[in-house]
């Protein structure tokens, strides 16, 4: 099985509290985002799992190009392995795969909002700090019922202001709700989008049924 071949955590929670899965940052692991996950939202079940690929010793969810570009082949590889990974933890953790709430870091966040975008098997809320659009997108996914929160710095040397700006436009396109909180630091987590992350979802009616606008 998938599983057998993954690194993860579980943190057992609330289960009237909706789960959240947790998708780490270029060199990460299944373990940074739990503090994370917990400051959102302190009761909730948390699954966090580690990308499989290795580059440069660093943890990824995907590869790279020997140009240094991303290899896009590789990234639906391992997205449909992940995704496979989660339907089994999802079973043997009785985990309601449509209520999950997905934070995703830089490399986790590129792979979740990149799955919003083309596949129809994915979730329907998000918190992406520091995300980027991997390639443009030619598929029409309806988004209407997903709501997402996404941060960007304005010193980010890693997501140029315009790469940021065109993956709002594809999610809002296919009609997903985004907030968009920006600050003047680089590509690093801080306590002020932490706060406005934290303060968004309360606020989304999300922590209790994705259906509830």
């Amino acid at each position: 099985m998938a599983e057998d071949k993954v690194n993860y955590a579980f943190v057992k929670g609330d289960p009237t509290v909706s789960p959240l899965l947790l998708l780490h940052g270029q060199g990460g692991d299944e373990n940074d985002l739990l503090p994370i996950g917990k400051y959102l939202s302190p009761n909730s079940p948390m699954l966090s799992i580690r990308g499989r690929v290795q580059e440069q010793g660093m943890n990824r969810y995907f590869k790279h190009t020997e140009n240094g570009g991303f290899d896009l082949n590789d990234l639906e590889q391992e997205t449909t392995w992940l995704f496979s990974v989660l339907n089994d933890l999802c079973r043997k953790f009785d985990i309601n795969y449509e209520r999950f709430i997905v934070i995703g870091y830089s490399n986790g966040a590129n792979v979740a909002a990149r799955a919003l975008l083309t596949r129809s098997d994915t979730f329907h809320t998000g918190i992406f700090f520091h995300p980027m659009a991997l390639s443009t997108v030619d598929s029409k996914q309806d988004l209407s019922d997903v709501k997402v929160w996404m941060s960007h710095g304005d010193q980010d040397p890693i997501v140029p202001a315009q790469n940021f700006k065109v993956l709002d436009m594809y999610l809002e396109e296919q009609g997903a709700d985004v907030t968009i909180f920006r600050h003047g630091q680089s590509h690093n987590l801080n306590e002020e989008e932490l706060t406005n992350a934290k303060s968004w979802l309360a606020k989304s009616g999300r922590l209790a049924d994705w259906r509830r606008r």
